[in-house]
């Protein structure tokens, strides 16, 4: 709320001042109502003034001289109560921006000096007028055409289950947009992973299910026999396949020949070492490769 310094002028034998108290409330949203509230207080011989008074309002470009904007409202025999007036105002088209002047002038004498029509009245165009100049925030570019600045679009700014397949383009998520151990097991429908989904030696052997060792052995096996041994396989369980080989750079001796047979017990393979020579014979200890799969 504005207020301004008591005026006073000497009118016949009366001396009235006025003063505005509001003209700022009221304002409306559209330019072509360009309508705002004045409320002001006048004083007749230093006391607040009743009985009904000629007032008129009128726009100006200046604080003093100047011209005219649009035309002049009269209020004849206006109420005043207790020194109180409140009156609304109505200069179609006359803001557009550019700071004006009110003059109110009571039984035709202008209470001078004018006051400054801003606040409202001036604030009233910028909300309607047109929006330009650069972006900021999330935006880019200028407007009244800004562009959604790049990285804006966090996660956190879309809601849960909003992308869905139709949003996604064909061939737009590549492997670099999935994050390791992103893609589990549930997320994979059945049947989905063939033969032709699995690049050539992809498969090691630490992504197959079951036991592994590659630890050494020495066995001795009397002539024409045959001995059973179980090794420890970390992993194995019943039922697992197993793969039995030397590690490289050893051999078995001549006539003496390893099978695997089969999982005994949990971490245990069972081996047959077999000797076909006339003598005793022994493998030395000797690098071997055991592994199971389910």
């Amino acid at each position: 709320m504005n207020v301004f310094p008591i005026l006073m002028r000497r009118l016949a034998r009366m001396a009235l001042a006025i003063s505005a108290l509001a003209a700022s409330a009221g304002i409306f949203a559209a330019p072509q109502i360009p309508d705002f509230v004045y409320q002001g207080r006048l004083e007749q011989n230093g006391a607040p003034a009743n009985g009904n008074f000629d007032l008129g309002f009128k726009l100006f470009d200046a604080a003093s001289g100047g011209f005219q904007i649009g035309a002049t409202i009269s209020q004849p025999n206006f109420p005043v109560t207790d020194g109180l007036f409140s009156v609304s105002l109505a200069f179609p088209g006359a803001f557009t921006g550019t700071q004006l002047y009110l003059e109110v002038s009571v039984e035709g004498t202008p209470m001078l000096p004018r006051q400054a029509v801003a606040t409202t009245p001036v604030s009233q165009f910028t909300l309607t007028g047109g929006i330009s100049g650069p972006a900021g925030g999330d935006l880019s570019g200028n407007y009244p055409s800004p562009t959604i600045a790049f990285g804006a679009v966090t996660s956190s700014k879309i809601a849960t289950a909003a992308v869905g397949n139709s949003k996604i383009a064909d061939n737009a998520v590549t492997s670099a947009k999935i994050a390791d151990n992103a893609v589990v097991a549930a997320a994979i429908a059945s049947g989905a992973v063939g033969t032709s989904e699995i690049a050539n030696d992809s498969v090691t052997r630490g992504k197959i299910a079951g036991g592994y060792s590659n630890g050494a052995i020495a066995v001795s096996v009397g002539a024409n026999d045959c001995n059973d041994y179980n090794i420890s396989v970390p992993g194995a369980q019943l039922n697992d396949l197993v793969f039995f080989n030397l590690q490289s750079g050893y051999t078995l001796p001549p006539n003496m020949l390893i099978q695997p047979l089969r999982v005994s017990g949990a971490d245990l393979v069972q081996i047959r070492v077999c000797n076909l020579g006339n003598v005793s014979q022994s493998t030395g200890t000797i690098g071997v490769y055991v592994l199971t799969m389910r």
